[in-house]
């Protein structure tokens, strides 16, 4: 018994995820920035997510499959890998690499999310030693310019002293309402989401730094339409760029003055583009993902259970 047509068509499925992976970068840099804020942060959060889970699946399989192989598990579990071996097209080798990748991604997410659980702790305890001025807003006394937004328990939008200093009456609305639209809308599960995927997959690395200019370009959105003017938000961004300090904003904040500034401003002067065909082409992706996937494991099983035969 050989490996058959619908067995290389299946082993071409599996690596669907991969491909995509591989590809992200041209498609975020292609369609990200055509969609609406909102809607980019939420699809391509979800299409780095399915990347990302559908690739470690594969990958556990691919491992499975060369376990399966061991003289010891296949006599305890009854398996023949000489059935197995003639109906699959894939070198042992290759399954044991697939299976190593899978346990140093797998490793790699797991201190990654151990990481930010600490981070977000350390962020948290700051926030609430901060003085609130009303609400969520703290000021912080500094000369240095800075802003962010603490997402957590205890959210805050720090501003410094230096950075109000800075501002014109406008441009601090407009930077407070940019900051506060990050603290609404949770922006820190997208961006979170979206490097955890990262952490998992590095080929996800251009998807999620798009995440993070989509929840930006979001919060821009809101203050705009707080304001009621694309402009003076245009430019409160610029001013605010210009004047902020150096250093980065704590781990587990949200801040934006310096993040990508250039193209969000070009965004907010031009008009919104048409997202339809944009949406319908991730929103493809991440369906041919998880069909090519589970047509990969349900085929793979099969093959496990005819070796047992």
């Amino acid at each position: 018994m050989t490996a058959g047509l619908n067995d290389w068509a299946v082993l071409l499925a599996a690596v669907v995820p991969l491909v995509l992976g591989a590809l992200s970068a041209w498609l975020v840099r292609g369609v990200g920035t055509r969609l609406a804020p909102a809607t980019a942060s939420a699809l391509l959060t979800c299409l780095a997510l399915t990347v990302a889970l559908t690739t470690g699946l594969l990958l556990c399989l691919a491992a499975v499959i060369a376990l399966a192989e061991a003289p010891f598990l296949a006599g305890l579990h009854h398996w023949s890998p000489a059935a197995l071996r003639a109906r699959l097209p894939v070198p042992p080798a290759v399954c044991a690499v697939a299976g190593a990748t899978a346990a140093t991604l797998l490793a790699s997410a797991g201190v990654h999310l151990v990481r930010v659980v600490r981070q977000a702790r350390r962020a948290s305890a700051a926030a609430a030693s901060l003085p609130s001025l009303g609400g969520d807003l703290a000021l912080l006394q500094d000369d240095a310019a800075v802003a962010y937004a603490i997402p957590g328990r205890h959210r805050r939008i720090v501003v410094s002293t230096g950075m109000l200093g800075q501002l014109s009456a406008p441009q601090r609305r407009v930077l407070l309402a940019h900051e506060d639209s990050h603290l609404r809308h949770h922006h820190h599960r997208y961006v979170q989401l979206g490097r955890l995927a990262a952490a998992a997959d590095p080929l996800l690395l251009p998807v999620s730094r798009a995440i993070d200019l989509a929840v930006e370009r979001w919060a821009d959105e809101s203050a705009a339409r707080e304001v009621g003017d694309r402009g003076a938000v245009a430019h409160a961004l610029a001013a605010a760029a210009l004047a902020s300090d150096t250093r980065p904003a704590p781990s587990g904040s949200l801040g934006g003055a310096r993040n990508d500034v250039g193209r969000r401003v070009d965004l907010l002067l031009r008009p919104p583009a048409r997202q339809r065909l944009a949406s319908a082409l991730i929103v493809a992706a991440i369906v041919v993902c998880w069909t090519a996937a589970f047509v990969a494991i349900g085929h793979l099983h099969g093959l496990m259970e005819l070796s047992e035969r």
